[in-house]
Protein backbone atom coordinates (compact mmCIF):
# COMPACT_ATOMS: atom_id res chain seq x y z
CA UNK A 1 0.00 0.00 0.00
CA UNK A 2 1.38 3.41 -0.82
CA UNK A 3 1.77 6.37 1.31
CA UNK A 4 -1.25 8.04 0.08
CA UNK A 5 -3.33 5.01 0.70
CA UNK A 6 -2.12 4.35 3.97
CA UNK A 7 -2.58 7.86 5.09
CA UNK A 8 -6.18 7.92 3.40
CA UNK A 9 -7.08 4.79 4.96
CA UNK A 10 -5.69 5.90 8.77
CA UNK A 11 -7.16 9.45 8.21
CA UNK A 12 -10.45 7.20 7.22
CA UNK A 13 -10.46 5.06 10.29
CA UNK A 14 -9.71 7.99 12.91
CA UNK A 15 -12.47 9.70 11.67
CA UNK A 16 -15.12 6.70 12.02
CA UNK A 17 -13.53 6.01 15.61
CA UNK A 18 -14.44 10.10 16.23
CA UNK A 19 -10.46 11.28 17.14
CA UNK A 20 -10.77 13.81 14.48
CA UNK A 21 -13.86 14.61 12.56
CA UNK A 22 -14.40 13.86 8.81
CA UNK A 23 -13.84 17.39 7.71
CA UNK A 24 -10.27 17.46 9.52
CA UNK A 25 -9.66 14.51 7.49
CA UNK A 26 -10.59 15.30 4.46
CA UNK A 27 -8.02 18.59 5.02
CA UNK A 28 -5.38 16.96 6.32
CA UNK A 29 -5.61 14.66 3.37
CA UNK A 30 -6.21 17.37 0.78
CA UNK A 31 -2.82 18.91 2.61
CA UNK A 32 -0.68 16.03 2.38
CA UNK A 33 -2.21 14.72 -1.22
CA UNK A 34 -1.67 18.47 -2.72
CA UNK A 35 2.24 18.60 -1.58
CA UNK A 36 3.23 15.88 -4.14
CA UNK A 37 5.32 16.44 -7.25
CA UNK A 38 2.77 17.67 -10.21
CA UNK A 39 0.23 17.50 -7.99
CA UNK A 40 -1.41 20.85 -9.62
CA UNK A 41 -1.43 19.69 -13.00
CA UNK A 42 -4.67 18.09 -14.43
CA UNK A 43 -5.77 16.63 -17.69
CA UNK A 44 -6.97 20.39 -18.73
CA UNK A 45 -3.62 22.11 -17.94
CA UNK A 46 -1.41 19.15 -19.87
CA UNK A 47 -4.25 19.83 -22.92
CA UNK A 48 -3.35 23.67 -22.66
CA UNK A 49 0.40 23.53 -21.95
CA UNK A 50 0.52 20.84 -25.09
CA UNK A 51 -1.91 23.43 -27.60
CA UNK A 52 0.68 26.19 -25.91
CA UNK A 53 3.65 24.53 -27.85
CA UNK A 54 1.59 23.85 -31.00
CA UNK A 55 0.88 27.27 -31.07
CA UNK A 56 4.80 28.66 -30.33
CA UNK A 57 5.51 26.28 -33.39
CA UNK A 58 2.91 27.32 -35.38
CA UNK A 59 3.64 31.39 -34.93
CA UNK A 60 7.52 30.13 -35.76
CA UNK A 61 6.71 28.41 -38.97
CA UNK A 62 4.86 31.10 -40.10
CA UNK A 63 7.47 33.67 -39.66
CA UNK A 64 9.80 31.56 -41.20
CA UNK A 65 7.88 31.69 -44.13
CA UNK A 66 7.28 34.88 -44.60
CA UNK A 67 10.82 35.59 -43.29
CA UNK A 68 12.33 38.01 -46.34
CA UNK A 69 9.68 40.35 -46.35
CA UNK A 70 10.03 41.43 -42.78
CA UNK A 71 12.70 44.34 -41.78
CA UNK A 72 15.03 43.96 -39.05
CA UNK A 73 13.78 46.72 -36.80
CA UNK A 74 10.08 45.43 -37.63
CA UNK A 75 10.99 41.47 -36.70
CA UNK A 76 12.57 42.71 -32.90
CA UNK A 77 9.91 45.55 -32.29
CA UNK A 78 7.00 43.01 -33.19
CA UNK A 79 9.01 40.37 -31.01
CA UNK A 80 9.00 42.43 -28.35
CA UNK A 81 5.74 43.72 -28.30
CA UNK A 82 4.01 40.06 -28.97
CA UNK A 83 6.55 38.93 -25.95
CA UNK A 84 5.21 41.90 -23.95
CA UNK A 85 1.31 40.97 -24.69
CA UNK A 86 1.98 37.84 -23.51
CA UNK A 87 3.02 37.81 -20.49
CA UNK A 88 0.03 40.32 -19.74
CA UNK A 89 -2.33 37.73 -20.84
CA UNK A 90 -0.67 34.88 -18.62
CA UNK A 91 -1.00 37.67 -15.55
CA UNK A 92 -4.43 39.02 -16.22
CA UNK A 93 -5.76 34.97 -16.51
CA UNK A 94 -4.03 33.32 -13.54
CA UNK A 95 -7.14 32.11 -12.47
CA UNK A 96 -8.14 30.68 -15.70
CA UNK A 97 -6.01 27.27 -16.40
CA UNK A 98 -7.63 26.57 -19.83
CA UNK A 99 -6.01 30.01 -20.78
CA UNK A 100 -3.25 30.44 -18.67
CA UNK A 101 -1.17 27.88 -19.46
CA UNK A 102 -1.05 27.35 -23.02
CA UNK A 103 -0.55 31.56 -22.38
CA UNK A 104 2.28 30.42 -20.04
CA UNK A 105 3.99 27.86 -22.80
CA UNK A 106 3.99 30.15 -25.27
CA UNK A 107 6.00 32.47 -22.97
CA UNK A 108 8.40 30.00 -22.07
CA UNK A 109 9.22 29.23 -25.49
CA UNK A 110 9.38 32.90 -27.11
CA UNK A 111 12.63 33.50 -25.86
CA UNK A 112 13.90 30.96 -28.20
CA UNK A 113 12.51 32.87 -31.05
CA UNK A 114 13.68 36.29 -29.90
CA UNK A 115 17.51 34.78 -29.37
CA UNK A 116 17.30 33.14 -32.77
CA UNK A 117 16.31 36.36 -34.78
CA UNK A 118 18.22 38.25 -32.78
CA UNK A 119 21.35 36.43 -33.83
CA UNK A 120 20.37 36.01 -37.24
CA UNK A 121 19.67 39.95 -37.27
CA UNK A 122 23.15 40.43 -36.07
CA UNK A 123 24.66 37.46 -37.65
CA UNK A 124 25.94 36.70 -34.16
CA UNK A 125 28.26 33.72 -32.90
CA UNK A 126 30.38 32.65 -30.40
CA UNK A 127 29.37 31.12 -26.69
CA UNK A 128 27.19 28.42 -27.11
CA UNK A 129 25.77 28.28 -23.57
CA UNK A 130 24.62 32.44 -23.81
CA UNK A 131 21.42 31.61 -25.65
CA UNK A 132 20.33 28.85 -23.46
CA UNK A 133 21.09 31.41 -19.97
CA UNK A 134 19.31 34.09 -21.62
CA UNK A 135 16.51 32.20 -22.11
CA UNK A 136 16.69 30.52 -18.52
CA UNK A 137 16.71 34.46 -17.49
CA UNK A 138 13.77 36.00 -19.25
CA UNK A 139 11.65 32.61 -18.12
CA UNK A 140 12.45 32.96 -14.69
CA UNK A 141 9.91 35.69 -13.63
CA UNK A 142 7.27 33.37 -15.47
CA UNK A 143 8.31 30.43 -13.35
CA UNK A 144 8.52 32.43 -10.03
CA UNK A 145 4.82 34.54 -10.46
CA UNK A 146 2.95 31.74 -12.20
CA UNK A 147 0.91 30.07 -9.67
CA UNK A 148 1.36 26.48 -11.31
CA UNK A 149 4.58 24.31 -11.03
CA UNK A 150 4.94 23.42 -14.88
CA UNK A 151 7.15 25.99 -15.63
CA UNK A 152 9.23 26.31 -12.81
CA UNK A 153 9.68 22.90 -13.16
CA UNK A 154 10.88 23.02 -17.11
CA UNK A 155 12.99 26.18 -16.16
CA UNK A 156 14.74 24.85 -13.47
CA UNK A 157 15.47 21.49 -15.72
CA UNK A 158 16.69 24.35 -18.40
CA UNK A 159 19.29 25.53 -15.69
CA UNK A 160 20.66 22.33 -14.47
CA UNK A 161 20.60 20.83 -18.43
CA UNK A 162 23.04 23.95 -19.44
CA UNK A 163 24.62 23.65 -15.88
CA UNK A 164 25.95 20.31 -16.98
CA UNK A 165 26.39 20.69 -20.96
CA UNK A 166 28.24 23.97 -20.00
CA UNK A 167 30.59 22.66 -17.36
CA UNK A 168 31.75 20.03 -19.41
CA UNK A 169 32.10 21.91 -22.80
CA UNK A 170 34.99 23.65 -23.71
CA UNK A 171 35.34 27.44 -25.17
CA UNK A 172 32.11 28.91 -23.11
CA UNK A 173 31.13 30.55 -20.02
CA UNK A 174 30.97 27.86 -18.03
CA UNK A 175 33.35 25.69 -18.89
CA UNK A 176 35.48 24.01 -16.00
CA UNK A 177 37.61 20.94 -18.31
CA UNK A 178 40.04 20.39 -19.87
CA UNK A 179 40.72 18.61 -23.43
CA UNK A 180 42.93 16.34 -21.98
CA UNK A 181 42.25 13.58 -18.96
CA UNK A 182 44.71 14.13 -15.71
CA UNK A 183 45.49 17.57 -16.75
CA UNK A 184 44.17 20.30 -14.47
CA UNK A 185 42.22 22.71 -15.92
CA UNK A 186 43.43 26.14 -16.11
CA UNK A 187 40.07 28.13 -15.70
CA UNK A 188 38.90 31.50 -14.16
CA UNK A 189 37.36 31.51 -10.91
CA UNK A 190 34.74 33.10 -12.53
CA UNK A 191 33.62 30.04 -14.32
CA UNK A 192 33.03 28.51 -10.88
CA UNK A 193 30.87 31.37 -9.55
CA UNK A 194 28.73 31.28 -12.27
CA UNK A 195 28.11 27.90 -12.31
CA UNK A 196 27.54 27.74 -8.56
CA UNK A 197 25.16 30.54 -9.63
CA UNK A 198 23.47 28.78 -11.81
CA UNK A 199 23.14 25.30 -9.89
CA UNK A 200 21.77 27.79 -7.04
CA UNK A 201 19.08 29.25 -9.20
CA UNK A 202 17.95 25.75 -10.67
CA UNK A 203 17.54 24.80 -7.47
CA UNK A 204 15.48 28.07 -6.33
CA UNK A 205 13.92 27.69 -8.29
CA UNK A 206 13.03 23.85 -8.36
CA UNK A 207 8.53 24.32 -7.28
CA UNK A 208 7.89 23.81 -3.47
CA UNK A 209 10.97 24.51 -2.33
CA UNK A 210 12.01 20.58 -2.37
CA UNK A 211 15.60 19.60 -1.51
CA UNK A 212 15.61 16.33 -2.70
CA UNK A 213 15.86 16.10 -6.79
CA UNK A 214 17.60 19.60 -6.64
CA UNK A 215 20.28 17.96 -4.44
CA UNK A 216 20.71 14.72 -6.13
CA UNK A 217 21.19 16.63 -9.13
CA UNK A 218 24.22 18.98 -7.77
CA UNK A 219 25.54 15.43 -6.19
CA UNK A 220 25.53 14.26 -9.23
CA UNK A 221 27.66 17.00 -11.07
CA UNK A 222 30.20 17.47 -8.36
CA UNK A 223 30.78 13.79 -8.78
CA UNK A 224 31.39 14.03 -12.37
CA UNK A 225 33.22 16.88 -11.78
CA UNK A 226 35.62 14.97 -9.61
CA UNK A 227 35.99 12.67 -11.87
CA UNK A 228 36.32 14.56 -14.80
CA UNK A 229 39.26 16.50 -15.87
CA UNK A 230 38.36 19.47 -13.70
CA UNK A 231 41.01 21.64 -11.56
CA UNK A 232 39.45 19.43 -8.90
CA UNK A 233 40.15 16.19 -10.38
CA UNK A 234 40.94 12.69 -9.19
CA UNK A 235 41.89 9.88 -10.16
CA UNK A 236 42.97 7.23 -7.23
CA UNK A 237 40.40 4.24 -7.01
CA UNK A 238 39.86 5.16 -3.30
CA UNK A 239 39.50 8.74 -3.33
CA UNK A 240 36.94 8.47 -6.18
CA UNK A 241 34.71 6.09 -4.40
CA UNK A 242 35.48 8.20 -0.86
CA UNK A 243 33.71 10.69 -3.09
CA UNK A 244 30.74 8.34 -4.62
CA UNK A 245 29.84 7.15 -1.27
CA UNK A 246 30.24 10.31 0.55
CA UNK A 247 27.82 12.40 -1.79
CA UNK A 248 25.69 9.27 -1.66
CA UNK A 249 24.94 9.50 1.78
CA UNK A 250 24.68 13.36 2.29
CA UNK A 251 22.41 13.24 -0.57
CA UNK A 252 20.28 10.47 1.59
CA UNK A 253 20.68 12.31 4.21
CA UNK A 254 19.29 16.16 3.12
CA UNK A 255 17.58 14.87 0.46
CA UNK A 256 14.83 13.27 2.59
CA UNK A 257 11.10 14.70 1.21
CA UNK A 258 8.13 14.21 3.15
CA UNK A 259 5.92 11.78 1.14
CA UNK A 260 5.70 7.97 -0.08
CA UNK A 261 8.95 6.94 -0.67
CA UNK A 262 10.55 10.23 -1.21
CA UNK A 263 14.09 8.84 -0.61
CA UNK A 264 14.10 6.00 -3.35
CA UNK A 265 16.53 7.81 -5.64
CA UNK A 266 19.36 8.29 -3.07
CA UNK A 267 18.62 5.00 -1.80
CA UNK A 268 19.32 3.27 -5.29
CA UNK A 269 22.40 5.33 -5.58
CA UNK A 270 23.53 4.10 -2.25
CA UNK A 271 23.12 0.83 -3.18
CA UNK A 272 24.75 0.92 -6.27
CA UNK A 273 27.72 2.41 -4.40
CA UNK A 274 28.08 -0.34 -1.95
CA UNK A 275 27.23 -2.77 -4.87
CA UNK A 276 29.80 -2.03 -7.34
CA UNK A 277 32.28 -2.19 -4.03
CA UNK A 278 31.37 -5.71 -4.22
CA UNK A 279 33.21 -6.30 -7.20
CA UNK A 280 36.43 -5.61 -5.48
CA UNK A 281 36.48 -9.10 -5.08
CA UNK A 282 37.65 -9.26 -8.49
CA UNK A 283 40.82 -6.71 -8.19
CA UNK A 284 43.77 -7.12 -9.88
CA UNK A 285 46.54 -5.13 -9.30
CA UNK A 286 48.22 -4.56 -12.66
CA UNK A 287 44.37 -3.95 -13.95
CA UNK A 288 43.60 -1.35 -11.60
CA UNK A 289 47.11 1.00 -11.26
CA UNK A 290 46.10 4.17 -10.85
CA UNK A 291 48.50 7.08 -9.56
CA UNK A 292 47.79 9.74 -6.92
CA UNK A 293 49.82 11.77 -8.57
CA UNK A 294 47.13 13.04 -11.03
CA UNK A 295 44.73 13.60 -8.25
CA UNK A 296 44.68 17.46 -7.92
CA UNK A 297 45.07 19.03 -4.72
CA UNK A 298 41.42 20.84 -4.49
CA UNK A 299 39.95 17.77 -5.69
CA UNK A 300 41.52 15.82 -2.96
CA UNK A 301 40.70 18.32 0.07
CA UNK A 302 37.22 18.71 -1.40
CA UNK A 303 36.98 14.84 -1.09
CA UNK A 304 38.04 15.08 2.16
CA UNK A 305 35.40 17.82 3.28
CA UNK A 306 32.96 15.84 1.60
CA UNK A 307 33.72 12.34 3.65
CA UNK A 308 33.77 14.76 6.59
CA UNK A 309 30.33 16.39 6.45
CA UNK A 310 28.42 12.75 5.36
CA UNK A 311 30.09 10.96 8.83
CA UNK A 312 28.92 14.36 10.54
CA UNK A 313 25.52 13.56 9.13
CA UNK A 314 25.63 10.33 9.86
CA UNK A 315 26.17 10.60 13.58
CA UNK A 316 24.28 13.99 13.81
CA UNK A 317 21.20 13.46 11.73
CA UNK A 318 18.47 10.89 11.43
CA UNK A 319 19.07 8.07 9.37
CA UNK A 320 16.91 7.73 6.47
CA UNK A 321 18.40 3.92 5.73
CA UNK A 322 15.79 2.21 7.73
CA UNK A 323 12.16 2.42 9.09
CA UNK A 324 12.49 4.23 12.50
CA UNK A 325 14.01 2.32 16.01
CA UNK A 326 16.33 2.57 18.24
CA UNK A 327 17.83 -0.59 16.51
CA UNK A 328 17.38 -0.01 13.23
CA UNK A 329 18.98 3.71 13.90
CA UNK A 330 22.23 2.49 15.12
CA UNK A 331 22.13 -0.28 12.86
CA UNK A 332 21.23 2.07 9.73
CA UNK A 333 24.37 4.38 10.71
CA UNK A 334 26.86 1.56 11.16
CA UNK A 335 26.16 0.43 7.67
CA UNK A 336 26.21 4.47 6.67
CA UNK A 337 29.60 4.92 7.88
CA UNK A 338 31.32 1.13 6.83
CA UNK A 339 29.65 2.37 3.58
CA UNK A 340 31.97 5.16 3.26
CA UNK A 341 35.07 3.61 5.54
CA UNK A 342 35.43 0.93 3.13
CA UNK A 343 37.19 3.30 1.12
CA UNK A 344 40.59 3.19 3.16
CA UNK A 345 41.11 -0.77 2.19
CA UNK A 346 41.75 0.72 -1.29
CA UNK A 347 45.07 3.38 0.13
CA UNK A 348 47.63 1.57 -0.96
CA UNK A 349 45.56 -1.32 -1.85
CA UNK A 350 46.57 -5.11 -2.30
CA UNK A 351 44.55 -7.96 -3.81
CA UNK A 352 43.71 -9.20 -0.39
CA UNK A 353 42.93 -5.84 1.31
CA UNK A 354 40.02 -5.43 -1.76
CA UNK A 355 38.57 -8.90 -1.02
CA UNK A 356 38.02 -7.69 2.39
CA UNK A 357 36.49 -4.46 1.01
CA UNK A 358 33.99 -7.06 -1.06
CA UNK A 359 33.57 -9.26 1.65
CA UNK A 360 32.55 -5.90 4.12
CA UNK A 361 30.03 -4.41 1.10
CA UNK A 362 28.82 -8.08 0.85
CA UNK A 363 27.83 -7.87 4.89
CA UNK A 364 26.58 -4.59 4.41
CA UNK A 365 23.96 -5.23 1.53
CA UNK A 366 23.37 -8.25 3.07
CA UNK A 367 22.11 -6.03 6.46
CA UNK A 368 20.79 -3.72 5.24
CA UNK A 369 18.27 -5.88 3.02
CA UNK A 370 17.55 -8.21 5.91
CA UNK A 371 16.80 -4.67 8.07
CA UNK A 372 14.73 -3.74 5.24
CA UNK A 373 12.40 -7.35 5.91
CA UNK A 374 12.36 -6.68 9.73
CA UNK A 375 11.56 -3.63 9.46
CA UNK A 376 8.73 -4.38 6.61
CA UNK A 377 7.34 -6.82 8.72
CA UNK A 378 6.90 -4.88 12.08
CA UNK A 379 5.09 -1.67 10.13
CA UNK A 380 3.33 -4.21 7.37
CA UNK A 381 5.34 -2.55 4.82
CA UNK A 382 4.92 -4.48 1.17
CA UNK A 383 7.08 -2.04 -0.98
CA UNK A 384 9.79 -2.46 2.11
CA UNK A 385 9.93 -5.94 1.93
CA UNK A 386 10.31 -6.31 -1.52
CA UNK A 387 13.09 -4.14 -1.01
CA UNK A 388 14.89 -6.09 1.06
CA UNK A 389 14.39 -9.64 -0.68
CA UNK A 390 15.32 -7.69 -3.87
CA UNK A 391 18.67 -6.75 -2.49
CA UNK A 392 19.49 -10.13 -0.48
CA UNK A 393 18.37 -11.99 -4.05
CA UNK A 394 20.55 -9.96 -5.84
CA UNK A 395 23.31 -10.24 -3.61
CA UNK A 396 23.42 -13.75 -3.48
CA UNK A 397 22.90 -14.70 -6.90
CA UNK A 398 25.98 -12.19 -7.74
CA UNK A 399 28.35 -13.63 -5.05
CA UNK A 400 27.45 -17.21 -6.66
CA UNK A 401 28.16 -16.44 -10.02
CA UNK A 402 31.44 -14.93 -9.03
CA UNK A 403 32.60 -18.33 -6.77
CA UNK A 404 31.16 -20.58 -9.31
CA UNK A 405 31.28 -18.82 -12.52
CA UNK A 406 34.87 -20.45 -13.05
CA UNK A 407 33.29 -23.90 -12.71
CA UNK A 408 30.31 -23.08 -15.44
CA UNK A 409 32.24 -24.68 -18.29
CA UNK A 410 29.84 -27.27 -19.68
CA UNK A 411 26.32 -27.37 -20.90
CA UNK A 412 25.61 -29.76 -17.53
CA UNK A 413 26.64 -27.04 -15.70
CA UNK A 414 24.40 -24.56 -17.02
CA UNK A 415 21.48 -26.75 -16.45
CA UNK A 416 22.23 -27.47 -12.88
CA UNK A 417 23.14 -23.56 -12.33
CA UNK A 418 19.69 -22.84 -13.76
CA UNK A 419 17.60 -25.52 -11.54
CA UNK A 420 19.27 -23.67 -8.56
CA UNK A 421 18.51 -20.91 -9.48
CA UNK A 422 14.98 -21.76 -10.45
CA UNK A 423 14.50 -23.21 -6.84
CA UNK A 424 16.09 -20.66 -5.10
CA UNK A 425 13.73 -17.82 -7.19
CA UNK A 426 10.88 -20.55 -5.96
CA UNK A 427 11.81 -20.71 -2.00
CA UNK A 428 12.34 -16.74 -1.70
CA UNK A 429 9.17 -16.21 -3.77
CA UNK A 430 7.36 -18.38 -1.47
CA UNK A 431 9.05 -16.90 2.01
CA UNK A 432 8.77 -13.13 0.35
CA UNK A 433 5.01 -14.31 0.26
CA UNK A 434 4.85 -15.18 3.80
CA UNK A 435 6.53 -12.23 5.36
CA UNK A 436 3.67 -10.23 3.50
CA UNK A 437 0.64 -12.38 4.70
CA UNK A 438 2.23 -12.41 8.46
CA UNK A 439 2.88 -9.11 8.09
CA UNK A 440 -0.91 -7.56 7.62
CA UNK A 441 -2.00 -9.86 10.52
Amino acid sequence: MSYYKKLKADLAGAASAGIITPQQADQVWQNAYGSRTFASLKATHIIGAVAGIFISLGVILVAAHNWDKIGAVAKMGAFLLLFAGLAEAAMRNEEKPSACVPLEMIWFFMPVLGIGLYAQIFNLSGDPVKPYLVWAALSAPLAVLSKRPMVAYMTSILLLATLYFGTMGPDNILSLASSHRFEQAGQPLWHWAAALAVLGAGAYLYPGKKTGLPLGAASVWLFILLFAPTAIAVSSTALVLLAGMSLAVIWLTFGYERGDDKTSLPLLAWTIGVYISTFFWHYKAHEFETSSRHDTTPGAILTWLLFAGALLSVIFRKQRLLPEGKTEDYAAKVMLAASMLCAFLLFDTTESSAKILAVIANLILAGYGAGCIIGGSKTSDEKLINRGVAVITLTAVTRFVDIFGNLLKSGVAFIVTGLAFAGLAYAINRGRKALIEAAKK
